[in-house]
């Protein structure tokens, strides 16, 4: 199965041992990325949308999936500007992650952006309700804890980005 978000494959799986598995499913997607935006009081931008698989309103970083042939810090940046109308003038890659090797071919590509410009209007997808807004570190961590900052590749990102942000102030 195969259409513009995902490739289904059942492949032949040989292990190391040399037992086969079959069919053993890989999800072939592409990369994805997530911004973790900065603003000058030390505010996080986040994003609040609703996502149907779960039946959840999460609240998470502005991301998104790159396109084919984009460099990842080009669809971030492309990515804030569209989910949240902020530009941002300086960009640090953070990490990046595989989003489940079990099954998934893609990764995550995290990145710090600081220095945001005056917001604009949001530049949606027609499959987009997003709403925005900057929130204070510890209520982000209060948000994982009640579960409504429930995606677990996103907590990966925050915590990457804040483990990033306290090395480069101790040094």
């Amino acid at each position: 199965m195969s259409d513009r978000w995902l490739t289904l494959r059942a492949d032949v799986c040989e292990l190391p041992s040399g037992k086969t598995l079959s069919p053993y499913y890989v999800i072939e997607e592409r990369d994805w990325v997530h911004v973790f935006a900065l603003g000058p009081d030390s505010r996080v931008l986040t994003v609040k949308q609703y996502r149907y698989a779960g039946n959840a309103t999460c609240v998470e970083l502005p991301g998104g999936v790159v396109d084919e042939g984009e460099p990842p810090l080009v669809a971030a940046r492309r990515e804030l500007l569209e989910e949240t109308g902020f530009e941002a003038a300086t960009w640090t890659k953070v990490a990046t992650v595989f989003a489940n090797p079990a099954r998934q071919t893609n990764r995550l590509h995290v990145f710090l952006a600081e220095g945001l410009g005056a917001g604009r209007e949001q530049s949606l997808d027609e499959s987009e309700e997003i709403e925005h807004e900057f929130s204070e570190v510890a209520a982000i961590r209060a948000s994982i804890e009640q579960g409504s900052f429930s995606q677990a590749l996103h907590i990966a990102s925050f915590y990457l980005c804040l483990d990033f942000l306290t090395q480069r102030a101790t040094k």
